[in-house]
């Protein structure tokens, strides 16, 4: 007997999901560098105003309940037309999943298993993404709820080791907007607001199989207060250690500054913990996208999504092997090419394109229903 996908999760699990989600490879890469010691500023900025679009992509979903982007799609544009769309849309989320996967990869060939072909790495993780998603989507939710309270409580832990380290210097967040607003403004758009909030249209996934739908969009709105206040702080505290300066320079700032960690030279290399808990939050990103994509396929050829899975896990790892030669490259198509080209039509364009339509069909709906 075949085992029934089970796709509801609650509204805890939604909000860990989307916390995991924003921190995923952003506390990671570190983000806001280009506003040097104002970067935090620019987090909360970003975070803010991220509240509208997330806003609108629940209003969206509201139109026509029960119904993921996808099937939205299907409904207010056709079998044909929305194909288009929902086909670009899995390449979208697929290539996500590929750069999230290259932020993990490089992290621990580069800190923590320097011998270990990235390639190994890649297929390891992406099988248990495989597994985790082949059994269901609360699965995943039920995963989270279990590991969120080490992922919360190690960020914060952070800060109050390197105070006691003496490591903390506020000095190096001083002055505050020295340039005035610009540089805070410049990094918010197009950079936080595409990376990593704009990154919840995948949510749109999501939000349809949460246990109270009608609560989904005030969960999702408040777990992404809640984390950026979080990320803000993360910023703040890699500053304050590093200084603005070599926090840019740094390729994985957090790990950085707790590499500075030391007390009564027994608490050291803190670091290694961190690895292991951003891992959560690495492994959300990468499952929220890679569901996204196979939901699609699911659509698109009529076969449950399971069926694709670890092919395209497979497809997934190759990708994030091939995406960039080095990290460089990767961190810098990820800052000059990716928000622009990639981020902005998905995450703005096309939810925006769709809304007038979505709009027409709902009331069509409406009337439909009123006439029966």
């Amino acid at each position: 007997m075949q085992r029934e996908l089970v796709e509801k999760i609650s509204l805890t699990q939604l909000f860990i999901l989307v916390s995991a989600f924003l921190f995923g490879s952003a506390i990671v890469v570190g983000i806001g560098g280009e506003a040097k010691q104002d970067s935090w500023i620019a987090v909360i900025v970003a975070c803010l105003l991220s509240i509208i679009p997330v806003w609108f992509y629940t209003f969206l979903l509201s139109r026509i309940p029960e119904k993921n982007l996808f099937e939205i799609m299907e409904i207010v544009l056709g079998k044909v037309i929305s194909k288009v769309f929902i086909l670009l849309y899995i390449l979208y989320f697929f290539y996500v999943s590929a750069r999230v996967l290259r932020d993990f990869g490089e992290l621990i060939v580069g800190d923590m298993l320097v011998n270990t072909p990235i390639e190994v790495i890649s297929i390891t993780f992406m099988l248990f993404v495989a597994y985790i998603l082949y059994l269901g989507l609360e699965v995943l939710g039920r995963f989270s709820e279990i590991y969120a309270p080490y992922l919360m409580g190690s960020i914060f832990a952070i800060g109050i080791l390197l105070l006691f380290s003496r490591e903390l210097h506020v000095k190096n967040v001083m002055p505050i907007l020295p340039e005035g607003i610009g540089p805070v403004i410049g990094t918010v758009f197009p950079e936080l607001i595409t990376f990593p909030f704009g990154e919840l249209v995948a949510f749109m996934m999501i939000l349809p199989y949460a246990s109270k739908v009608r609560y989904a969009g005030k969960t999702t709105i408040f777990a992404l207060i809640v984390s950026g206040l979080i990320l803000a702080y993360s910023s703040f505290v890699q500053i304050a250690t590093l200084g603005p300066e070599a926090k840019l320079r740094s390729k994985f700032p957090l790990l950085t500054a707790t590499g500075e960690i030391s007390l009564w030279d027994f608490i050291e290399r803190v670091d290694l913990i961190i690895i292991f808990v951003v891992m959560f939050g690495i492994l959300v990103k990468v499952s929220i996208f890679f569901y996204g994509g196979l939901k699609g396929l699911e659509l698109v050829f009529n076969r449950p999504y399971r069926a694709f899975i670890y092919p395209m896990a497979m497809i997934i790892a190759f990708m994030s092997i091939i995406i960039s030669k080095n990290f460089a490259e990767h961190i810098s198509e990820g800052i000059s090419m990716v928000p622009w080209i990639i981020h902005f039509p998905f995450q703005f364009g096309i939810p925006l394109l769709l809304f007038p339509f979505v709009l027409w069909k709902a009331k069509v709906l409406k009337s439909e229903g009123k006439k029966r």
